[in-house]
């Protein structure tokens, strides 16, 4: 059986490789390694004796196990197609391996959790994996790498992008051509099972794959609990409360209590990616416009299906105003298990704050669309009810 090789992409600005440049994607030929800013690709051919599978059980180490029942295994001995070697040419040095199943071509990466980690396989680091070593003569070190990294792999995540095989064109014996419209999608280990986190078109290819590995890591670290936004959104006197507590002269306002700083998470130029299921995830997508003495920002939650975008709804708005010393915002707060949506418009002036009524949505996974309730309505002015 032959094997098959893949590339994302190579060169920065659009290039490809065996100047196939018009197509907007690359080749990949037999000969190809983990290259310098290729995201995914043949990490080599195959190593003497077969790999060694990597396998996370409750010991915290790789074993060997059954899959027959495995959606996604991109761990299987039997799909490797390459040893484990080093991504090379980028700033971060990532062991990685590739592989073909029935249905994909990948390339597995371990990201170091911390910066020793992830150190210790730069070649100028003298106390890492490279000391006393040939740095020339990687292939010769493998079997050594994964040892390595059988011993420590709760210090790992383990990443896998993917290719559905529709996607890739078959030029030639062994010689690949992604097609214009592919899209790679990226998925971490999590308790065992392969979760997609992101995804891309060949066009969009990240340009460094340590970094943007990385990413994803600490987005669903820190990010993915701030982006659900925060739950006092929820509550259903929380207009009521902000109303009372948050009006002039009043010092123990409820906005204080808030735990997601909304301007400072939609202020990154990436925007977050939610999962929802298998086939559903929300976007998010940002406008700004800035002038000499007005600020707007709106945020809209995208319903993507199956990569197409099926609905859209504002959660966050951000507006102030420097001549009148004004301002309003709209926050939210996302319920992943009850696929609910909660929104409310807050106003801000010199003397206090004050809230309109929270809309709620629904996620509809159905019908693929929000669908608006009832708002939940507001007591009077300065009364908050008891409990």
């Amino acid at each position: 059986m032959k094997v098959l090789l893949f590339v994302l992409m190579i060169l920065s600005f659009g290039g490809c490789v065996n100047s196939v440049a018009a197509a907007g994607c690359v080749v990949a030929t037999a000969s190809s390694m983990c290259d310098s800013n290729a995201v995914g690709m043949a990490c080599g051919t195959g190593i003497e004796n077969g790999p060694v599978v990597f396998c996370p059980e409750k010991s915290g180490t790789f074993q060997k196990r059954n899959t027959e029942n495995n959606v996604k295994d991109f761990l299987n001995t039997n799909d490797r197609t390459s040893g484990l070697r080093l991504t090379d040419g980028e700033q971060l040095m990532l062991p990685c391996f590739s592989g073909e199943s029935k249905t994909e071509l990948y390339v597995v990466y371990f990201v170091g959790r911390t910066e020793k980690e992830r150190s210790y396989w730069d070649v100028y680091n003298k106390n890492g994996f490279w000391k006393g070593k040939n740095n020339e003569q990687e292939y010769r070190y493998s079997k050594d790498m994964e040892r390595y990294i059988n011993a420590r792999i709760n210090q790992y995540d383990v990443f896998a992008i993917a290719l559905n095989k529709r996607m890739v064109k078959d030029i030639r014996e062994d010689e690949f051509l992604p097609d214009s419209n592919a899209v790679y999608k990226t998925y971490l280990l999590t308790n065992g099972k392969w979760i997609q986190t992101d995804s891309f078109r060949v066009q969009d290819v990240p340009k460094d794959t340590g970094r943007y590995l990385m990413n994803i890591s600490c987005r669903r670290g820190k990010k993915s609990l701030e982006v659900l936004g925060d739950s006092l959104v929820s509550l259903l006197d929380f207009s009521d409360r902000v109303n009372y507590s948050c009006a002039s002269g009043r010092e123990d306002c409820v906005l204080d209590c808030l735990r997601v700083d909304y301007f400072l998470l939609f202020s990154n130029a990436r925007m977050p990616v939610m999962l929802l299921d298998a086939a559903h995830k929300l976007l998010f997508k940002k406008y700004k416009e800035k002038r000499k003495t007005t600020e707007h920002i709106k945020v809209y939650a995208l319903l993507s299906v199956n990569n197409k975008v099926t609905d859209s709804v504002l959660c966050y708005e951000y507006y102030s105003n420097a001549e009148n010393l004004s301002a309003y915002e709209q926050i939210y707060h996302i319920d992943t298990n009850q696929h609910k949506i909660w929104t409310v418009k807050l106003t801000y002036d010199v003397e206090g704050a004050g809230a309109d009524a929270v809309k709620v949505r629904t996620v509809d996974l159905d019908r693929n669309c929000f669908v608006q309730e009832n708002a939940i309505k507001n007591n009077p002015t300065g009364v908050l009810k008891n409990g």
